[in-house]
Parts: structure tokens; C-alpha cells; sequence
């Protein structure tokens, strides 16, 4: 397939690489404007990927240029080239694993391409981006934000093709320039993809195991789970040693937004919390407790949007419950207020907290 990453982030330059082994992958600056990206007709990235730890065995390639030599080239793609070297606190990553080709859009707009994937909100799209992907015409977009009514902005954007929803199932950081390390389990999909049954299948076996097809809850539930523990973390200034110590507020608003999300009430334990970040920390090779911090703190904007959207449908939930139930012969037992209507609970405490905590953060 021929595949367009919108954005020269690091899940753009990740997810990139790893299709760029099989199919013709490429990446495309944030703005229409070369000069913004730093993007000159045509350049390339080489994003490494995080193996283990310490002295783990590291599966070997030759490297470039030395006996045996290995080529696996592919249009908009350069030949591997590994070779094990001590990463950042004590991890072992390969050298860049692959040529990744980053142009501007004008780069691409004389060809035809089956897939664009957007790693920025749609909503966000510079509009010469947009008019751009518009011209392009591809029969599917997808939007790897999970932000509530972004699916729905991209599908009123560009009406003329489908929109599928990605949720990355791999770990990326960008540290300098275009320098992206990242972490994607063997064997794993990079993407759950979410969408009509049809276009995810035809999708699936085209793109072999790169993407797995996924009900829309599955998309929707794992943010409302970790999210509030993640809002945690930056209203405490990315520091995860106060998040281990401050469990109660996120575990309840993690509580809150799923049963936003699912209607169904599903406790969250401060001590089970506790136990899923000891097995990050334990077994993810990425110091999560350093990662965590940095890579959510430039992504409070969107953090701030996916609480207030729960908040949103908390709300709706709440006024569905509290509409005037049908006449019926029987009394109620219930005492009802002045206009007839049950009382309204108070909305969801927890993240309306935590809204209010990385609100003043994100505006100041």
C-alpha cells in the first residue's frame, strides 16, 4: 500500500518506519509550508528503536556497508542498518533502523496514495493542510486522535473519503530535531483501528498484521482509564514519584470517565493503580517514570480536551436521568423537586478537579 503520515512527530516517524518495511511509506510536514518543517522538497529521518535492557539479548543485523551485506529497500524507504549501542539509562536501542523520507505536500500531490494517516487533530490542520489532503482524495483517513468529536470534524472535512480511527499501540518520543526513539512490542499490531467492519477487514489484509480491527469501545475505554492518571502527572508538574502518592483523585476520575464513556460503574482501587504502574516501570524498556512527564507534558491541550469531553457526556448522562419519567397510576416514592424533575447529582467531582488543575496550567 501506499501510505502518508501527516506530521514529522514521532509517531508519525515511528508508525512510519515500521509500515516502510512492507509498503511504500512516507511522511509529510505539519504545514503546508516547507520552510516551517524545515523540509526542503525532500529529507529523511532515522528513528531508532528501544530493543531491552542492560546486556538483553538484541537480535543482530550487519550494518551497512559490512559483510554480509543487507538491503530491504522499499519506495520512500532506505536499507536497515542495526547494531546494538547503550541507549539512555541503561537501555539498549539499534541505530536508526530505517531511512525515513519526510517531504512537503507538494511532494506528494501528483501521486495517489490509499491510506493518510492524521497524527495531529483535525481539527488543528493548518488549512493549507487540509485543501492539500482534500485534493489528494484518499479512500481512507485516519485520525490517531482520540479526543470526543474529532472523528466526526474529520468526516465533516473531508466528506469524500472514509475516516477510521488509529490508536497506537507503541511508544515514541521525539528528543532532538528528528531524532525519535520508540518502543513497539514484537509482534504486535502499531495500530488498533477502528471503523466500519468492512473497510477495517479489507484494511487488516492488506496491511497484514500492522494494523488489528477493534471494536469502538476499545478505542474509547483505555484513555478513559489511564488519561486522569496522566492529567495527574501534569498537574503535579510531571513528577511521577508525587502521581505514586497521589492516587485517590485520578483512580476516581478514571472511575468517572469510564462510566462516562460506557454508562456501566467500574470502581477504580488506588492500590491496583499502584500495581500497573509497578509493572510499567518494571517491564516497558523506556524509563516510563522520565517519559511519562515529558512526552504528556506537550500534549496538555489535548489531555484538558479528552477530560472535558467526558465531563460532557457525564452531563448528558446526568440530564438523561433526571428527565420527567413517563405518567404512570402509582405514586412515586421518591420525592421530587418543585418542577417535577428527580435532582440532578453533582457531576463528576474528580475531573472536574482535575480539569480545573491542568485548566490553570495550560492557560497560564
Amino acid at each position: 500500500m501506499k501510505v502518508v503520515f501527516q506530521g514529522a512527530g514521532a509517531i508519525g516517524l515511528a508508525a512510519a518506519a515500521l509500515f516502510g518495511r512492507r509498503h511504500e511509506a512516507i511522511v509529510v510536514s505539519r504545514s503546508d509550508s516547507s520552510n516551517s518543517d524545515a523540509v526542503q522538497a525532500r529529507s529523511a529521518a532515522y528513528p531508532r528503536r528501544v530493543r531491552s535492557f542492560g546486556n538483553r539479548p538484541v537480535d543482530r543485523e550487519p550494518v551497512l556497508r559490512q559483510s554480509p551485506v543487507r538491503r530491504e529497500l522499499v519506495p520512500g524507504t532506505g536499507p536497515v542498518r542495526r547494531e546494538p549501542v547503550p541507549g539512555p539509562s541503561g537501555l539498549r536501542c539499534d541505530l536508526p533502523a530505517r531511512r525515513v523520507t519526510v517531504v512537503d505536500w507538494a511532494a506528494v500531490s501528483s501521486e495517489s496514495w490509499d491510506l493518510v494517516v492524521l497524527t495531529t487533530r483535525p481539527g488543528d490542520l493548518d488549512d493549507g493542510v487540509a485543501a492539500s489532503i482534500v485534493a489528494l482524495r484518499p479512500g481512507i483517513i485516519a485520525i490517531t486522535s482520540q479526543v470526543d468529536g474529532d472523528r466526526s470534524i474529520a468526516a465533516s472535512m473531508f466528506p469524500d473519503s472514509e475516516i477510521l480511527v488509529f490508536s497506537p499501540a507503541l511508544l515514541s518520543e521525539r528528543t532532538t530535531g528528528r531524532t525519535v526513539r520508540y518502543w513497539h512490542p514484537p509482534g504486535m499490531p502499531v495500530f488498533m483501528a477502528s471503523g466500519r467492519r468492512e473497510t477495517v477487514r479489507g484494511l487488516r489484509r492488506r496491511l497484514g498484521g500492522l494494523i488489528v480491527g477493534v471494536p469502538a469501545f476499545v478505542i474509547s475505554v483505555p484513555p478513559a482509564v489511564f488519561i486522569p492518571y496522566v492529567a495527574e502527572l501534569s498537574a503535579r508538574e510531571g513528577n511521577w514519584a508525587s502521581l505514586r502518592s497521589h492516587l485517590r483523585r485520578p483512580s476516581r476520575a478514571a472511575a468517572e470517565a469510564v462510566h462516562a464513556v460506557t454508562g456501566v460503574r467500574m470502581p477504580m482501587s488506588e492500590r491496583g493503580a499502584g500495581l500497573v504502574l509497578d509493572a510499567l516501570e518494571r517491564f516497558v524498556p523506556i524509563d516510563v517514570s522520565e517519559y511519562a512527564g515529558r512526552h504528556f507534558g506537550r500534549h496538555e491541550g489535548q489531555t484538558l480536551d479528552m477530560l472535558d469531553g467526558w465531563l460532557s457526556r457525564a452531563a448528558e448522562r446526568t440530564s438523561a436521568r433526571a428527565k420527567p419519567p413517563a405518567p404512570t397510576m402509582r405514586r412515586s416514592p421518591t420525592p421530587t423537586s418543585v418542577s417535577g424533575q428527580s435532582p440532578i447529582p453533582a457531576q463528576s467531582s474528580a475531573l472536574r478537579e482535575q480539569v480545573q488543575a491542568l485548566r490553570l496550567r495550560v492557560t497560564r
